[in-house]
């Protein structure tokens, strides 16, 4: 490398460094406008508070385990936050926001409707494509397993449905009876994968159920 090299080769090293900041300031950013929509559903009555927090950090927690990449668990956790945002299209609220108890037909008016709203920022379109298969049951009667699901929807909705019936409860038997409804799930409704993987981290972090 030639003397005039060095400050050549400096000047594209700050300039990368100033690239990775700026990216990393608008991921910040991102991420504290998600999780500040993520409360819309929380502070309107819809959803229970701390609902898609605990969503997040659950689904995040078995996509770390079942080794999803890191551009994949961005997508998994903006999906997580946002995945109820589409009950605000509802007229009457879901009792507690517990959409594992709502008919199919509001569960996939929650995800079309939350995926449209997510859609229209133009910057997170595999997020939308996440929330909008959230509703489909893993595999349907007389049929193989639907491979064109995303793991990340197949992970929010066991999440979900596992937090919707737990809540911020601190019960072991709360969380053992809601895992058993799951695993009874798991023949059309859960991915059994994402169910076991589910199970043997809640039942090595109590933290979770809080």
């Amino acid at each position: 490398m030639s003397f005039w090299a060095l400050p050549v080769f400096g000047l594209q090293m700050v300039l990368v460094q100033v690239a990775f900041k700026r990216y990393a300031m608008i991921r910040a950013t991102y991420r504290q406008t998600i999780r500040a929509l993520s409360r819309v559903t929380e502070v309107g009555g819809y959803t229970e508070t701390g609902h898609a927090r605990r969503v997040c950090d659950i689904s995040l927690a078995v996509g770390r385990e079942m080794g999803m990449a890191e551009n994949d668990l961005l997508n998994l956790e903006y999906a997580a936050l946002m995945h109820d945002i589409g009950q605000l299209s509802l007229d009457d609220p879901i009792p507690g926001g517990a959409t594992v108890v709502a008919a199919p037909y509001q569960q996939r008016q929650i995800a079309d409707k939350g995926a449209d709203v997510i859609v229209e920022t133009g910057v997170l379109d595999e997020v939308a494509h996440i929330v909008r298969h959230i509703p489909d049951p893993y595999r349907r009667p007389q049929e193989v397993a639907d491979k064109s699901i995303p793991l990340a929807s197949r992970i929010i909705r066991a999440v979900n449905a596992f937090d919707d019936l737990v809540g911020g409860s601190l019960e072991g038997s709360r969380r053992f009876e809601a895992l058993e409804r799951l695993r009874l799930g798991m023949v059309y409704d859960f991915d059994p994968k994402v169910v076991e993987t589910l199970s043997r981290i809640v039942e090595r972090n109590t933290s979770f159920a809080m």
